[in-house]
């Protein structure tokens, strides 16, 4: 072959390799693309999905609070009004303040002691109430929103019968997790259904999707007592 002929060749095998590769090139960022895309969709889901089981709890709780505002007005109309006072500062918590990813733990704790006064005003003393936090708390710790009021609503629930109860709310930190740990006694009418509910199933759900396997939830159940410890990690405001 000439050298004329050989260059020939070289030049066809050139055009052949620089196509073939423009090709591959185009392939291998088309696939990035869709998979980025893929990504972004599944996370948007993902997203939608968390936010949607969020404000699943918000009716569950209006609808719980309300039903004990109607209790009180049989039996103290003067704490009905101060009920539904009380309700009005824990909505405005739930419309306006929960609407974040994240909250400072001070407004979840303000949140929680406004709901358990409304309960000591319904259950007077039949239901021994201790809630504690480390004092003072941090205003640069963060929490997830509306997490913890569905283990005190499934406690009041589920641990308040007709002779006397208790129910004991622990927030302490240990190293680098938030643990909360609540503790009832047990209706043995409503025992059966202590695990169950709208709330606990949807916070559950929540609580995997933003913290993956970096969480636990226990639950322990006997004659006498439940007890629910939850450890998140400790999260500071950025």
């Amino acid at each position: 072959a000439t050298l004329a002929d050989l260059a020939w060749y070289w030049n066809i095998v050139l055009c052949v390799f620089m196509f073939a590769a423009n090709i591959g090139i185009k392939k291998f960022y088309e696939s990035m693309q869709k998979d980025e895309d893929n990504a972004r969709l599944a996370r948007e889901v993902i997203e939608a999905e968390m936010y949607y089981l969020k404000y699943q709890i918000n009716p569950h709780f209006l609808m719980n609070t309300l039903n004990n505002i109607h209790a009180l007005i049989d039996i103290d109309a003067d704490s009905a009004k101060q009920g539904i006072v009380g309700l009005s500062d824990m909505m405005r918590h739930v419309v306006y303040e929960a609407t974040a990813e994240r909250i400072k733990i001070k407004k979840d704790v303000e949140f929680l002691e406004n709901y358990l006064e409304l309960m000591k005003i319904r259950y007077s003393q039949r239901v021994e109430l201790r809630f504690t936090y480390p004092k003072p708390l941090s205003s640069k710790i963060t929490v997830p929103p509306l997490v913890f009021i569905v283990f005190i609503e499934n406690a009041f629930k589920h641990g308040v019968s007709r002779k006397e109860s208790f129910i004991h709310i622990d927030i302490t930190i240990e190293g680098d997790m938030l643990v909360t740990k609540i503790e009832n006694s047990v209706n043995r009418s409503a025992v059966n259904n202590q695990t169950g509910g709208v709330g606990l199933e949807n916070v559950s759900r929540r609580l995997e999707y933003i913290y993956g396997s970096n969480y636990s939830l226990q639950t322990i159940a006997n004659r006498d007592k439940y007890c629910v410890t939850l450890k998140i990690p400790v999260s500071y405001e950025s």
